[in-house]
């Protein structure tokens, strides 16, 4: 019994002391933690860095400054050259309606790929560098000014070109050369809008009226001239070989009379020399040497074109006269003179 109560007041003995110490314990300040330090990215950084007002911004992340820079300066190419593709080449398009009278319509419908090639990189600036952990991040800058150096070169040479496309199909007589001059005036023409059109994507507005006056007087100086301009016939059509002749060189297109007064055109002149006609070991062969003459309205010589017709005969020279006559479609100066005919209607 007297063990058993020494064993029990041990106990009792430890558990006051231990409510003791857990008393005590409570009574201690509690130790403070700081937060861990929040590390910005660095492309958030980049994205705080602005640019002067009215520039353009680039921005790159990439291991090294160099790929970095690159990146930034590809950002500032796209935006230039997303106003090239914006405009596009501008196409011009002629249609005549059955009374002869010619509309002339244009639309930018040109693809154009886009390039990240910048034609003056020197003028980019770095506005700011983050290098950190591995990742450099990079933004860039460039003056409008600046960017529309390259644009504003491309400008003056296709307004220089417009200028001078101008000036030469109004001095252009010849039809052909008149025509491939219209067309040259009109490729420049939409070179020159494209120039002008990037320009003011970026914001500059070139004083353009007197340019585009002179261009709309040339458009409507060559509808003009194309409204007068004929393809005549004049000479020896009114034989058979000639009416043969005129008609297979024609097809489609409409040949008319030479009128009093010849304004603008081409004129005909289809030449036939006298039957040739000799026996020979076949019979009777009959020849005719033909040549037709392109010429202008005042009598410039245009073109000479010549052939020979031929015919046999056994029995007579009238049947040798007949089978040339047959002959006349099959000869191959036909075909050739119809090509060159077709060339001087004017498209």
């Amino acid at each position: 019994m007297q063990r058993l109560f020494v064993g029990v007041a041990i106990v009792s003995s430890l558990v006051v002391l231990s409510g003791c110490a857990s008393g005590d314990s409570s009574k201690q300040e509690p130790v403070a933690v700081e937060p861990p330090v929040r590390v910005v990215p660095v492309s958030q950084e980049l994205n705080a860095v602005a640019c002067p007002e009215g520039d353009l911004r680039g921005a790159g992340l990439a291991g090294d400054y160099d790929h970095a820079l690159d990146y930034a300066v590809n950002q500032i190419a796209v935006q230039i050259q997303s106003s090239v593709t914006s405009t596009s080449r501008m196409q011009v398009k002629s249609e005549t309606s059955a009374a002869g009278e010619e509309h002339i319509t244009s639309s930018y419908d040109r693809e154009s790929q886009v390039s990240v090639q910048l034609r003056n990189r020197q003028d980019v600036h770095v506005a700011e560098t983050i290098a950190r952990e591995g990742v450099v991040g990079v933004v860039a800058c460039m003056h409008r000014n600046d960017a529309a150096k390259p644009f504003r070169n491309d400008y003056q040479s296709a307004r220089d070109a417009l200028v001078s496309s101008v000036a030469i199909l109004s001095m252009t007589t010849h039809p052909l050369e008149k025509s491939g001059n219209y067309e040259k005036m009109t490729a420049a023409y939409a070179k020159y809008r494209e120039s002008a059109q990037i320009l003011q994507s970026l914001g500059f507005n070139e004083n353009s009226t007197e340019i585009e006056e002179k261009y709309a007087k040339a458009i409507a100086d060559y509808i003009d001239y194309k409204s007068r301009y004929k393809v005549y016939i004049d000479g020896a059509y009114e034989s058979d070989e000639g009416r043969i002749l005129f008609e297979q060189i024609s097809g489609s297109v409409k040949l008319q009379s030479v009128p009093d007064s010849c304004d603008v055109g081409v004129v005909l002149e289809l030449e036939i020399s006298a039957p040739n006609c000799k026996e020979g070991g076949l019979g009777i062969s009959c020849t005719e040497v033909v040549a037709l003459n392109g010429k202008s309205c005042s009598g410039e010589s245009y073109f000479t074109l010549g052939g020979t017709l031929k015919g046999v005969g056994r029995m007579s020279e009238a049947e040798a006269k007949e089978k040339l006559l047959s002959n006349v479609p099959r000869n191959d100066f036909v075909a050739d003179w119809k090509k060159e005919i077709e060339r001087w209607f004017l498209k």
